[in-house]
């Protein structure tokens, strides 16, 4: 009797369950579905939402929401056409007293799986009053798994894109009135499998590829970055109304050790212990034609202080890549290029704080490569912080090199070839700041001999070429040291062009050098007859 009695008690129990669960599928979850939309395009006059299926657990406190769409409401004056798709939104542990008796959103774990956002709108800096929420909410865990997103600006050619994309959000917390905006963000981890973006003048494209970071480790792991110019060097140039740089690069392998996602997300603060790049490899173009735009270019050491948040990186380190600078002169009729292949940088002690107004402290930038790919070069440049001139010195060595290697940027900027010589060695140090760069050339070689190109017709062998070329080789000394004589010191002696950059000012310099070494000036003269005398 009694056995039956328990029967009839667990089966009394599972056809409750079951017609609860047959209410719940028949009536409350299509209900609870047309509860949703309707709240919430009767509260949105910009959008509309539609929810295909709704799941309700009331033994796991759960709730699933399926094929989800969000479509923004066409509106007469309204330049927004957003549309967003939503396989499926989980929420698992709702505390329910507090959902219902507290208005308070208080829930484990939500996740959102196969979501895409998609369309057009005006990408502007400023939208207004910022959202405040209605409400207290904590989710100890947000995943977005398999985002895409593919937005365009309406205004302008700006664009942005993520292509499976996964943010995990944790501990997130939101008191009722507070804002709503990325300062909600306190520890997250993201992985995506590409970022690009379309400059709003449309002229580059920015690609990432293999982005992962983990807040725990606060890494940032990078596989390539890219720059990529999206018209030809011409046609680039061609869209400026003055002289610009068009830039195509592409780094590898970058890896941010020490850094916060978060921090420079809210304050734009860059901040790491160690910022590691495996490969650099940039091709600069620069069309010389063009009108010059006479502006003001701050020092490296004033772009460091300008920056709006907070610099504090200890040092970046390059291990290898290649540099290519073309420059098409004003009366050139071919560009000619310098190359740096090889490369490896160390940049240490990028740093903004105002305490070292008052403490001595030094930005520093140390780099190897072999000019043209034949003449190893190294470089040392240390710049002084806070310091009221902007002082910074540099020392540099080159190694033996044929002249003539040359030839791809002297023949097509400087209107001279190359037809002998040799560099034995080149060292030379100078001190600037922003008015002057003052130092030494100490520029060994032998055998120069050159001639000089007509710039219309490229020609050397005419009479008036033949003629110049002679009267160029007299102008200058075939060696150093010259037979009989003591090695000349070259003097490093150039007035800063304020229009110019740091790598514009350094190159400039170190010219003033090779000139005084291998021009004859009557100071030379004079002191060859001096030895010459003496012995």
């Amino acid at each position: 009797m009694r056995r039956n009695i328990v029967v009839k008690i667990l089966i009394g129990i599972v056809a409750f369950v079951l017609l609860f669960m047959l209410l719940t599928m028949v009536f409350l979850e299509p209900w609870a579905a047309k509860k949703m939309q309707a709240a919430f395009n009767k509260s949105s006059d910009k959008y509309h939402l539609e929810i295909g299926k709704v799941n309700i657990s009331i033994l796991k406190s759960g709730i699933e929401l399926e094929n989800i769409t969000l479509i923004s409401k066409p509106q007469n004056d309204s330049l927004t056409d957003l549309k967003g798709e939503i396989a499926s939104v989980k929420f698992k542990g709702i505390k329910l007293f507090k959902a219902l008796f507290k208005n308070d959103i208080d829930v484990r774990e939500v996740n959102i799986f196969n979501s895409r956002i998609a369309g057009k709108f005006p990408f502007q800096e400023k939208t207004g009053p910022a959202n405040v929420s209605p409400l207290n909410i904590r989710i100890d865990s947000l995943v977005f798994d398999r985002l895409v997103v593919d937005i365009k600006d309406r205004l302008t050619s700006k664009a942005f894109s993520l292509n499976d994309a996964v943010l995990k959000v944790y501990d997130l917390q939101v008191a009722k009135l507070d804002t709503i905006s990325t300062d909600i963000l306190k520890q997250f981890d993201f992985n995506v499998q590409q970022q690009r973006t379309v400059s709003a003048d449309s002229m580059y494209t920015i690609t990432s590829s293999g982005i992962n970071y983990s807040a725990t480790s606060n890494r940032l792991a990078i596989d390539s970055f890219s720059v990529h110019p999206n018209y030809s060097n011409y046609e680039f140039t061609a869209k400026h109304p003055f002289e610009i740089d068009r830039i195509e690069a592409g780094l590898s392998q970058i890896l941010f050790h020490d850094f916060s996602a978060a921090d420079y997300i809210k304050s734009g603060n860059l901040i790491s212990s160690y910022i590691e790049i495996g490969e650099v490899d940039a091709n600069i173009f620069r069309d010389k034609r063009k009108e010059f735009n006479h502006v003001n270019k701050p020092s490296f050491q004033e772009m460091i202080y300008n920056y709006p948040g907070t610099i504090s990186i200890d040092s970046i380190g390059i291990s290898g890549g290649n540099i290519t600078y073309t420059e098409h002169a004003e009366k050139a009729n071919e560009p000619g290029m310098i190359s740096f292949d090889r490369l490896k940088v160390l940049i240490f002690n990028i740093a903004n704080d105002t305490i070292y107004k008052t403490e001595k402290a030094y930005v520093g930038f140390k780099a190897e490569a072999y000019l043209m790919g034949k003449a190893k070069m190294n470089v040392l440049l240390k710049g002084r912080l806070f310091d009221n001139q902007n002082t910074f010195a540099v020392n540099g060595t080159l190694l033996g090199m044929e002249v003539m290697e040359l030839n791809p940027m002297l023949e097509k900027n400087a209107f001279i070839y190359a037809t002998a010589g040799k560099i034995d060695a080149m060292n030379f140090s100078f001190t600037a700041n922003n008015t002057k760069a003052m130092g030494q050339m100490n520029l060994r070689y032998n055998g120069l001999n050159v001639a000089v190109k007509n710039k219309r017709t490229d020609d050397t062998t005419a009479v008036k070429e033949r003629v110049i070329s002679v009267i160029a080789n007299m102008k200058i000394m075939n060696s150093n040291p010259m037979p009989g004589e003591e090695v000349r010191q070259g003097i490093i002696d150039f007035e800063r062009d304020t229009e110019k950059f740091l790598f514009n000012y350094c190159a400039k310099s170190i010219l003033s050098g090779i000139k005084s070494s291998v021009l004859k000036t009557p100071e030379t003269r004079k002191e060859s007859r001096r030895q010459k005398r003496e012995k």
